[in-house]
C-alpha cells in the first residue's frame, strides 16, 4: 500500500489539503497522513478552520509556532526529517507557497522521496516577497506540478520545468463550491457593503503606512459600511502603534476577530466589493464575481485580473474604483469548477502506480 503524506501549516493550506485528502481518505488502496506543522498557531487560523472544512484531525502536529521565515523552516525541516527517518512516504504533496510548503518538500527531497505540488507555477516576479523565493524553489525540486490556470504553465515553461506539469485548476474553488451546496445560510453582520483584510508585512508592518490605510478607511467609511476582521499580525501591531482607539472612533467600521471559514465565505457572497492584500481572496472574490481591489504592487494570480473580478489598487484610486466596478460582469475562469482534487487525484493514482515499492 503506497504512503501519502499531505502537510499544510497555515490556513490557506487546509483550504486546499481539505478537498484532495478526503478523496484518498475513501480510497482505501492509499496510506493517508495528514501533518499540521503548526505554522499557524493562531486557533482561529488553524483548529477552527480545520473544524470548518470537516476535515480530519492531523495524524501529526509540527507545533512549530511563530518566529522568523529561517526559523519556520529550519524548525519544519529538523522536525519533519524526524518523521521521515521513521518511514518513508512514497510521496510527499506541499501546497502552495508558505514556509511549511519549501521545508517540508526540501526535507522529502533530501531524503530522497518524491514531491508533489499543488498550486505550483505562480509567479510575481518580485523576489523581494518571501513567498515568491518559497514558490520558486518549490517548483524547482517538485517531481509533478498542478497548476491552477494556464498562466502557471508558461511560468513554468520559462524556467525550463515542463516535465510532469498538469492544468489542473483550482482546487481552493473545490472548497468554496463544496460549501456553497452544503450552506445557504445568511451573514453574522447583515447591513455591511464591504469588507476589508489585511496582513501583509508591506501594510501593516510600518506606522506610516497603516495611518495612511486608516486615514482612506474614513474616507471610505462616509459613504460604505465596511467589515474588518482582524488578522493576529495585524492586530499586534494596531496595539503596537496606539491606533486601536482611532480605529475603534471610525463611524461605519465594524472591527470583529478573524472570521471562520464559513463565516467568512457567506460575508463575501453577501458584500458588495472586499478591499485586501491577500492572495487566496483574489481568487475567492473574482469566482464569487465580488469586486476585489488588491493593496498590492503585483499579484501572483494574474488570472484574477484578466478574467475576474481582481485589481490592483493604490489607497488613494480605492473609492473611485468601488463606485466605478460593483457593476461589471466577470469571466468564467477555465477548470475553476470544483472538480480539481478529482483531477489531481486520477493523475497522481497513475503517478504512483509508476512507483517502486
Amino acid at each position: 500500500m503506497k504512503t501519502i503524506h499531505f502537510i499544510g501549516g497555515a490556513r490557506p493550506n487546509f483550504i486546499k489539503i481539505a478537498p484532495l485528502i478526503k478523496i484518498f481518505d475513501k480510497e482505501k488502496s492509499f496510506n493517508s497522513l495528514f501533518i499540521n506543522t503548526g505554522q499557524h498557531y493562531d486557533k482561529a487560523l488553524s483548529e477552527n478552520i480545520i473544524k470548518d472544512l470537516n476535515l480530519r484531525k492531523p495524524d501529526l502536529n509540527l507545533g512549530i509556532g511563530s518566529g522568523s521565515h529561517i526559523y519556520q523552516i529550519s524548525e519544519v525541516m529538523i522536525k519533519y526529517e524526524r518523521i521521515l527517518l521513521r518511514g518513508k512516504p512514497d510521496l510527499v504533496v506541499v501546497f502552495g507557497d508558505v514556509n511549511s510548503t519549501i521545508a517540508a518538500a526540501l526535507a522529502a527531497k533530501k531524503n530522497g522521496i518524491k514531491v508533489a505540488h499543488v498550486e505550483a507555477g505562480l509567479r510575481c516576479y518580485d523576489d523581494n516577497l518571501p513567498e515568491e523565493v518559497n514558490r520558486r524553489l518549490t517548483d524547482s525540486i517538485s517531481d509533478i506540478l498542478f497548476t491552477p490556470s494556464k498562466n502557471e504553465n508558461l511560468n513554468l515553461k520559462k524556467e525550463n520545468i515542463t516535465k510532469n506539469v498538469f492544468f489542473v485548476g483550482n482546487i481552493m474553488i473545490d472548497s468554496l463550491v463544496s460549501f456553497f451546496k452544503k450552506n445557504n445560510v445568511k451573514p453574522n453582520f447583515s447591513n455591511i457593503d464591504g469588507l476589508i483584510t489585511l496582513h501583509r508585512p508591506e501594510n501593516v508592518d510600518e506606522k506610516s503606512k497603516f495611518e495612511s490605510i486608516l486615514k482612506n478607511l474614513e474616507k471610505w467609511t462616509k459613504k460604505y459600511r465596511i467589515l474588518f476582521p482582524i488578522h493576529p499580525r495585524t492586530k499586534k501591531n494596531i496595539i503596537k502603534f496606539k491606533l486601536l482607539k482611532r480605529l475603534k472612533k471610525i463611524n461605519n467600521l465594524n472591527l470583529v476577530s478573524p472570521l471562520s471559514y464559513s463565516e467568512f465565505l457567506i460575508q463575501l457572497k453577501d458584500s458588495k466589493f472586499i478591499i485586501t492584500d491577500s492572495g487566496g481572496i483574489q481568487e475567492e472574490a473574482s469566482f464569487l464575481g465580488k469586486p476585489c481591489f488588491t493593496l498590492r504592487k503585483n499579484t501572483e494570480r494574474p488570472v484574477t485580473i484578466t478574467m475576474g473580478s481582481n485589481k490592483l489598487v493604490k489607497l488613494s484610486d480605492v473609492k473611485t474604483l468601488i463606485n466605478k466596478d460593483l457593476k461589471q460582469k466577470m469571466k468564467k475562469i477555465p477548470k475553476w469548477d470544483g472538480q480539481t482534487a478529482e483531477r489531481i487525484f486520477e493523475i497522481l493514482k497513475i503517478y504512483l502506480s509508476t512507483l517502486k515499492l
